[in-house]
């Protein structure tokens, strides 16, 4: 089973926020499963099984205690560990897939790994950084990428958005019938 988990934060005034693409990621692949989120008290999260072979995450801790419900989930149903976030530092509208790297500085990964404590598991790293000119500036000083990560996507983004969101759906759909070093040469 491969075991997905987006992260996000719980709550409607978070739900369009930028830090928020792993939760947006995992209700798109859901939806187009025709596969519901239903609550799960044990491991911490709303979860959905668009098929057998996956289930889908989403912690209903804050962020940076994602970690907790990580745990609870791969103690509960064995497969390979993926987990869905946004990256600052990659473009919107560009995804990654890594295996076994460090935190990156982002703090919902880096409870994963405390909690898990390993850093084995597959990311799929959806860029979030803008790319047009009017945005670039909001995430250098005073503003800083954390206000920026807390905001909406902007109404002019929607294209990039979604274009980021097809390829990481993607990209979880491929896991099944493809090993990880076929899905970086296609994705990275």
């Amino acid at each position: 089973m491969i075991v997905v988990i987006g992260l996000g934060n719980p709550g409607i005034k978070y739900i369009g926020h930028r830090h928020n693409i792993g939760f947006q990621i995992l209700d798109e692949l859901a939806e187009k499963h025709e596969s519901y989120f239903n609550e799960r008290g044990i491991v911490s999260a709303l979860v959905a099984t668009p098929s057998s072979d996956m289930l889908l995450a989403k912690p209903q801790t804050f962020m940076n205690h994602s970690g907790i419900s990580a745990r609870a989930l791969v103690r509960n149903h064995e497969g390979h560990l993926v987990v869905v976030y946004d990256d600052i530092d990659i473009n919107l509208g560009e995804i990654k897939i890594s295996f076994g790297r460090g935190a990156g500085g982002h703090n919902g990964v880096q409870s994963i790994i405390d909690h898990l404590g390993t850093k084995d598991f597959i990311r799929v790293r959806v860029g979030v950084r803008p790319v047009h000119e009017e945005l670039k500036g909001k995430i250098l000083p005073p503003h800083g990428f954390e206000t920026f990560l807390l905001s909406n996507f902007a109404p002019f983004e929607k294209e990039k958005r979604e274009e980021g969101m097809k390829k990481a759906i993607l990209a979880i759909e491929t896991l099944s019938h493809k090993t990880l070093e076929e899905i970086m040469n296609q994705f990275n």
